[in-house]
């Protein structure tokens, strides 16, 4: 329900009758943001030299979260920026067929990036129309960090990568398909209907391997290809996708994992053969390979394919652009991905942020030139705000409120550091009940031609707020819980944060999840979209939680459920 900002400025409790309107209910208000990996298991497993480690005990083995501890949450950062959903408190786990726990690392909180229409066609397993999240993928990278490692000698592929995980980290990357949302509901369209089979659950695919402490967390350096087609319509032959050249061993690896489409919701991928090469000097394209997409090879390679290079090869795809085309349905080759003619690109490695008045934060900027450092170069900052959700006033305003400077140089390792500055944004969404506001800054190169919407930087700046000398329940801490009442009715049979007695009662638990670090799983409130200064008021009323005098306040509105003007369904199901 936290998804739509209408919601936030109701302020009234919703009832179960309330959830049978779109507008009310959405499509799931009792979800928890609960992230779990469940029937996850070790499909293959490669070597450093690029071969299969066949036979090795690895293959098989279970890929966990936590069993002594509650969940990961997935969270928004903001009912206006939902593009950057980020998974706090996940622990990853490699267990052996035996239960015996061989790794766990706590997987640095990241966000996804790269959404796109993935699943072009709904299929035959909804019977009723799908709610829209269904048909999309995205990716999530980051770092598996706090490693510890139980006995691995049973598997020499575990003991090599122990022993080369010598920086304390692991890479872990993974695409997220097939998510089961529900069915569509809405004015005109069916309501009432039951939740289908495997409700909230997806279909994930990925890599776990090394990481160096001198190259992004949150991203591949490599060459980026952007695709020729607008990915967020149906019938895209392709998405975003890297490139690695490994000049060493004289390959080009490609990372197609979140880049294939599907024929069908949790179908069939779609086979269309995939040449991977580049373009040469006169824009001829000059095979390397070709990729054959198809689920087996999906689930064994999570869509990672390389191919040798001739020295004469490697040479050319030095300065050309890497490219991917299809053969299509008239016979002509088309370019379905490919490198900018330049090869420049700059992102950012985290690039969501949290920030109260008077923070500042800095944040890592990578240039490259075909995958090369792209040293002494100048980049350029500038708002690029995120769409709202009819917004009054739009995100980013006042700009004021978040500062930076304009233009920052990449040192010898084409890296370069923006310091962001937030400072008071009063309360420009007060209407609406939503802290703070939402602003986007977009890093560019001079003249560079590639473009992925979703490299900028999200940032929330919190309102200025003034921790109360002597805090009330009626003055200063009801007007906070209230909305998490209001937003979260999944809490409501065990604690109703707008009722006095009810938070006195949960007092101790409330207290002990409010302190915890904010990567913690138990870390409440959940979404994270409490103000530090708003947390600080709420540890010191808990200590002497007066109630106070009864402050007047209008009553609360409510809204009544949408009527449809359609004609009615004989067949429509009810309650």
């Amino acid at each position: 329900m936290n998804n739509k900002p209408a919601h936030y400025k109701e302020g009234g409790r919703y009832t179960a009758d309330d959830y049978a309107d779109w507008d009310i209910g959405y499509w799931n208000p009792y979800g928890t943001g609960v992230w779990r990996l469940t029937d996850c298991v070790v499909t293959n497993a490669i070597n450093a030299d690029g071969s299969v480690a066949a036979g090795d005990s690895v293959i098989g083995m279970a890929v966990a979260d936590a069993d002594d501890r509650p969940p990961a949450k997935m969270v928004d950062l903001d009912p206006e920026q939902q593009m950057v959903s980020a998974i706090w408190g996940l622990l990853v786990r490699l267990t052996g067929t035996d239960g015996r726990e061989l790794l766990r690392g706590n997987y640095d909180v990241a966000s996804f990036t790269d959404l796109w229409w993935r699943s072009w066609d709904a299929g035959p397993a909804f019977k009723y129309t799908p709610h829209t999240p269904a048909f999309f993928g995205a990716s999530f990278q980051s770092v598996l960090s706090g490693l510890t490692w139980g006995d691995v000698g049973g598997s020499p592929f575990l003991s090599t990568l122990k022993a080369a995980a010598d920086s304390g980290l692991l890479s872990i990357k993974f695409n997220v398909v097939g998510y089961n949302a529900g069915y569509k509901c809405g004015p005109g369209i069916e309501r009432h209907l039951p939740n289908p089979p495997d409700f909230t659950t997806g279909l994930l695919t990925g890599t776990i391997g090394l990481a160096a402490r001198n190259e992004p967390r949150f991203y591949t350096l490599g060459r980026h290809l952007q695709p020729t087609q607008n990915v967020m319509l149906p019938k895209a032959a392709l998405n975003y996708a890297t490139a690695v050249v490994d000049d060493a061993r004289k390959t080009l690896t490609i990372d197609l994992g979140n880049s294939v489409p599907f024929e069908t919701w949790r179908g069939e991928m779609v086979a269309t053969p995939l040449d991977v090469g580049y373009l040469d000097g006169a824009g001829d394209f000059q095979s390397l390979g070709t990729v054959k997409p198809c689920n087996d090879w999906y689930r064994t390679t999570a869509g990672i394919q390389g191919f040798p290079l001739t020295d004469e090869q490697l040479t050319a795809v030095a300065s050309s652009p890497v490219a991917v085309t299809i053969v299509d349905s008239s016979g002509k080759r088309a370019v379905v991905g490919q490198e900018s003619a330049d090869g420049k690109v700059v992102r950012a490695d985290q690039f969501v942020f949290r920030m109260s008045p008077g923070d500042k934060v800095s944040v890592s900027l990578w240039a490259t030139r075909f995958g090369k450092p792209l040293a002494g170069t100048a980049v350029s900052l500038a708002f690029d705000n995120p769409q709202t959700d009819k917004g009054d006033p739009p995100t980013g305003t006042p700009a004021s409120a978040l500062t930076f400077p304009t233009m920052v140089p990449t040192d010898g390792n084409g890296v370069a550091t923006l310091v962001l500055s937030a400072q008071d944004p009063g309360e420009p969404r007060a209407a609406d009940n939503l802290d703070g506001q939402v602003y986007g800054v977009r890093p560019s190169l001079a003249d560079a031609t590639y473009q992925d919407p979703y490299d900028f930087i999200s940032v929330l700046v919190w309102s200025g707020y003034t921790v109360p000398e002597a805090p009330t329940w009626e003055a200063d801490i009801q007007p906070i819980l209230v909305q998490y009442a209001n937003l979260y009715p999944v809490m409501l049979p065990v604690l109703d944060m707008g009722d006095y007695d009810s938070v006195c009662k949960h007092l101790y638990p409330l207290q002990y999840a409010m302190s915890l670090e904010e990567g913690d799983p138990n870390y409440m409130p959940v979404v994270r979209d409490l103000s530090p200064a708003k947390r600080a008021a709420i540890l010191k009323w808990a200590k002497n939680p007066v109630r106070g005098t009864p402050v007047a306040r209008p009553p609360k509105p409510r809204r009544e459920p949408a009527v449809s003007t359609a004609a009615p369904d004989p067949n429509r199901l009810t309650k």
